[in-house]
C-alpha cells in the first residue's frame, strides 16, 4: 500500500516502512544504476515476477540488500509504479532487460555489433535493443510483420530487409 505516497507494508504484523533514502549514497546509486540497467518499461505486465524476487536478483548483482518496501521505493524514485500497490508484492508493467539480453536470437546478437553507429542500421540496432517487446525468438517475415504493426516508417522496414538479407548471407 501508499501511505504518503511511499510505499508501505504491513504482513503477519510485520510493518515494513523502510524506504531506498535510508541506505547510503553509494548503495542508493548502485541501486538505481542496477533499475536502469536492468528494467525497461512494458505495455504488459510482467508475470511471474515481484517485486520480492526482483529484490532478491537485485542482491545477487550487487551484493546489496534491501527490504521489499525499500525495493519498492528504489523502484518508484525510478519511475516505475505498481499495477496495484495494495498488493503485498508489487506487479509492474516491465521487463528485465537481462532476461531478454541473455537469450536473444541470433540476429538479435549479429545485429547488435552496429549499436551506437550513426547510420541507418545503427539507427534499427538501436531501435531493437531499446524495444523490449520487439520479437526475440522469430524468423523474418515474424519480425517485418512485428514491424509493420508497431507502425514502423517503410525506411525501417527496408533498413531491416537490407540487414537480415547480410546476416543471412544473402548480401549480394
Amino acid at each position: 500500500m501508499l501511505k504518503n505516497n511511499r510505499p508501505y507494508s504491513v504482513e503477519n504484523g510485520y510493518i515494513d516502512d523502510a524506504l531506498i533514502t535510508d541506505h547510503s549514497i553509494w548503495e542508493i546509486n548502485e541501486v538505481m544504476k542496477w533499475i536502469k540497467e536492468n528494467v525497461r518499461r512494458s505495455r504488459k505486465i510482467l508475470y511471474g515476477r515481484t517485486s520480492y524476487g526482483i529484490k532478491h536478483k537485485l542482491q545477487h548483482d550487487t551484493g546489496i540488500y534491501l527490504t521489499n518496501n525499500e525495493f519498492k521505493d528504489a523502484m518508484m524514485h525510478m519511475g516505475y509504479y505498481p499495477v496495484n500497490p495494495d498488493e503485498l508484492n508489487w506487479r509492474y508493467r516491465i521487463v528485465l532487460t537481462k532476461e531478454i539480453n541473455d537469450n536473444p536470437n541470433p540476429f538479435f546478437k549479429w545485429a547488435k555489433q552496429f549499436e551506437g553507429q550513426d547510420s541507418n542500421w545503427g539507427d534499427f540496432a538501436d531501435d531493437m535493443i531499446n524495444d523490449f517487446e520487439f520479437p526475440m525468438i522469430a524468423n523474418s517475415e515474424v519480425i517485418e510483420r512485428y514491424l509493420e504493426w508497431t507502425g514502423a516508417c517503410r525506411d525501417a522496414i527496408l533498413t531491416f530487409e537490407e540487414m537480415w538479407d547480410a546476416y543471412a548471407g544473402e548480401d549480394d
